[in-house]
């Protein structure tokens, strides 16, 4: 099955609500697409943060069992979307990856800002943001 992998810095935050709001959303089913996310500097293992889970929680997610990762050659090579939050990872995933630059797109017109280290009302603003720009890809892809 093809991957729609959801990219963000540290992969605690952004990208696990995402990938988590997609399932959640059904966009699995509906877009034959597995979700997966990862991080472009982020260390393998560490949970989402407290915050992004209670966040996502609130819209239906659950991302307690999620554990960091950083994006691969293999798993870039293997997406068949890398969709990140920021112009600037867009950026970055393109240098990195200039053979996978066709299947990099951003979530949402406007850069999804980090809430890493910010209170709870900061998660749940950007989760919002993420659930919209998830719900729109979703629309888009089951077409």
């Amino acid at each position: 099955m093809d991957k729609i992998i959801f990219i963000c810095t540290g992969n605690t935050c952004r990208s696990p609500m995402a990938e988590g709001l997609f399932r959640a959303h059904g966009g699995e089913e509906k877009t034959g697409l597995t979700a997966a996310s990862a991080g472009l500097f982020t260390q393998d293992g560490m949970p989402a943060s407290q915050n992004a889970v209670t966040a996502a929680a609130e819209l239906g997610a659950d991302i307690t069992a999620h554990r960091s990762r950083m994006l691969t050659p293999e798993l870039a090579h293997e997406a068949r979307y890398l969709v990140c939050m920021t112009g600037a990872h867009y950026d970055r995933l393109c240098e990195m990856f200039p053979d996978c630059a066709d299947k990099v797109f951003t979530l949402t017109q406007r850069d999804i800002s980090d809430p890493f280290g910010g209170d709870l009302e900061t998660y749940r603003r950007a989760a919002a943001e993420i659930d919209k720009g998830v719900c729109s890809i979703i629309e888009r892809l089951s077409q």
